[in-house]
């Protein structure tokens, strides 16, 4: 049997750089149960911007699979093709898409050495768990992927912690399995080189990849032992599971920004996470990474279950007791179907169960929209707080907004904050070291001209910025990327 592996392109700043490791993982079954597949990432290998659906749908005319396999509805469905749905969407709204006659099956849990199950089942919707094994990747399997830079690698799967508004659990659930640091794990990585020769960088996209400490030390030291020449980015920890020699050892794997999933600096919004730390504790570990040389990422979310504008603002004051250099990054809460946090804002009627939020990510058009209305914090008070905050936190990527912006302080009286950000964010810098990359990669819709006509207002010569796509990742690649709350 054929099967086609699709994900859709989105936009954000991994776009043309991250492969989508679910599906590689998923190829490695199906090619282990006897079949053939291809991965069609269309985030890792965008079409043009505008072309995404034309390019679907001649792929699927090309190609012809017996069976496509997919993380969201589409129109597959008109060619005649079985159509398999997985991952958090189908975890959050399965008995939606149980009613979905374009719909094959529904998968719920890992399904890793599971191909030939799913395949084998008359069910529609399968509830596997969570596996007992790890399948490595096979990214060999997806269109153009000696083109990838950045490997995304899951040393542990899952967390033991239970946070209101986290999805992450749903999804890997709440046991934390580590994966044996054996020959086959070494393995994998020794294959790299081999497979795709680009590589630069190894992502560690784990929920929790400090929840045995000691499990992900052992990791960081045999990795440097073996002088793996790939720079090591890790996507979130924990503030209560890192210590100095931890942040050492990622500092000589050239990690050069550590993020820390923070939510809210408000006490009382804080308390209702249920996050298990303290906000003390969060601010010694951000100190104690400044102190490493490792730039720390906050991730704050406007919007969470007992927020108001008048603590977001407490939150906003929170963040800035810390002295650059910072990365704040200020999400509108997202509510994932399942979580306690969802659940609080459908028992207030708020919204509706069933509710599927729209896509945060496209930098040009921030601030977002706000999700929807509360009765503590509306929509357009929700979108006007992220403005603020990113304007006082000096974030240089509103400046792919400024249009907009300059719209809204004029609305809002917000003249006296927007100057002073325009005079003390590292515009010029972001500029000519960070959209570059992200316009040649497809992370942006403005064009080279819309860039210059940008950067001219900052700098009279901008004759030597390039836009070549050679697959090379900026030095600053993870200084500004969209983070899921």
């Amino acid at each position: 049997m054929n099967v086609l592996l699709w994900k859709p392109g989105v936009y954000d700043s991994t776009r043309g750089e991250l492969p989508t490791i679910g599906l590689a993982i998923l190829a490695t079954s199906i090619k282990d149960a006897g079949h053939n597949v291809t991965i069609a990432d269309h985030h890792f290998n965008p079409p043009p911007v505008g072309e995404e659906e034309t390019a679907f749908i001649d792929l699927l005319k090309d190609s012809k699979p017996d069976l496509l396999g997919i993380s969201a509805i589409d129109a597959a469905h008109a060619l005649g093709i079985p159509v398999w749905v997985g991952g958090p969407h189908a975890i959050a709204f399965w008995d939606i898409l149980e009613q979905d006659e374009r719909i094959a099956k529904v998968v719920i849990g890992e399904a890793d050495g599971r191909f030939q199950e799913i395949l084998d089942s008359e069910d529609k919707v399968l509830r596997l768990g969570r596996s007992e094994v790890f399948n490595e990747p096979t990214f060999a399997a997806m269109i153009n992927s000696e083109n990838l830079v950045d490997y995304p690698l899951f040393v542990s799967r899952g967390c033991h912690y239970n946070c209101t508004f986290c999805a992450a659990t749903k999804v890997f659930g709440s046991r934390w399995r580590g994966r044996d640091l054996d020959t086959a794990f070494w393995d994998e990585l020794d294959r790299i080189a081999v497979n795709h020769p680009k590589c630069k960088m190894i992502s560690i996209i784990d929920d929790a990849f400090t929840q045995d400490l000691e499990h992900a030390k052992e990791f960081l030291k045999e990795y440097l032992r073996r002088g793996y020449p790939y720079q090591v980015s890790v996507f979130n920890v924990r503030a209560d599971y890192i210590d100095e020699e931890f942040l050492d050892l990622l500092k000589q794997t050239g990690v050069e920004t550590l993020a820390v999933g923070i939510g809210s600096g408000d006490p009382e919004v804080f308390r209702k996470l249920r996050k298990g730390e303290k906000l003390d504790t969060i601010a010694t570990a951000v100190h104690m990474i400044q102190k490493a040389g490792i730039t720390p990422w906050m991730n704050m979310v406007i919007g969470l279950p007992g927020d108001t504008l008048e603590a977001h603002r407490r939150s906003v004051e929170w963040v800035l007791q810390f002295d650059q250099p910072r990365i704040v990054q200020w999400l509108i809460f997202t509510p994932f179907r399942g979580t306690p946090a969802y659940d609080y804002f459908v028992e207030r009627g708020e919204i509706e169960d069933g509710y599927i939020p729209n896509f945060q990510g496209r930098y040009e058009k921030l601030p977002d929209d706000g999700m929807f209305d509360s009765a503590e914090f509306s929509r357009e008070q929700k979108s006007l707080a992220q403005l603020e905050a990113f304007l006082r936190c000096r974030v240089p990527i509103l400046i792919l907004s400024d249009e907009k912006v300059r719209e809204l302080w004029k609305k809002h009286d917000m003249w006296d904050l927007y100057q002073e950000w325009r005079a003390n964010a590292p515009i010029k810098e972001f500029l000519k070291k960070t959209v570059p990359n992200k316009i040649a990669k497809g992370q942006e819709s403005m064009d080279e001209t819309g860039y210059r006509d940008l950067l001219a207002q900052f700098d009279e010569d901008n004759s030597t910025i390039e836009f070549k796509n050679d697959h090379e990742l900026p030095t600053d690649h993870f200084v500004y990327k969209g983070a899921n709350p």
